[in-house]
């Protein structure tokens, strides 16, 4: 069975696609796509697309509960594992798939600490700086 959701604001548009999960897998990603439906910003002139098609790990996780910091972690494990990648970009992918803004500081001040605490690795100079992840983070 294929099950198609979307939701539309009339700006931005969600799309949720399900093959062949069973009735509690497929319940459970529906509530959990609706409820980052409801409770994502609306959308202004200047924010961010709403992906079209939302990872399927996302509905693993309790949005509600989850602080920046433990956000920016996971989506580092999902999505950047033994990869290079720069603070801007993490941004615009956290903006895109948690469905809310965080400040490029605070992405960067997440960043210098999984550096000190050994889960990261860094290159770069301050201007040019690139992270790559080694190992899954844990929070």
């Amino acid at each position: 069975m294929k099950i198609k959701i979307e939701i539309s604001d009339g700006k931005t548009k969600s799309n949720l696609q399900i093959d062949d999960e069973d009735h509690f897998t497929a319940k459970q990603k529906i509530d959990h796509f609706l409820d980052f439906a409801y409770n994502a910003p609306k959308t202004t002139v200047t924010s961010k697309f709403t992906p079209e098609i939302l990872p399927e790990w996302l509905v693993e996780y309790d949005m509600k509960n989850l602080s920046q910091k433990e956000k920016l972690s996971i989506l580092l494990e999902r999505e950047h594992i033994g990869e290079w990648v720069r603070s801007q970009d993490l941004k615009e992918e956290y903006e895109q798939i948690w469905g809310g803004e965080i400040k490029l500081s605070s992405v960067s001040t997440y960043l210098a600490r999984f550096y000190e605490e050994g889960r990261i690795e860094r290159q770069g100079s301050r201007a040019q700086r690139e992270y790559k992840f080694t190992e899954e983070v844990q929070v």
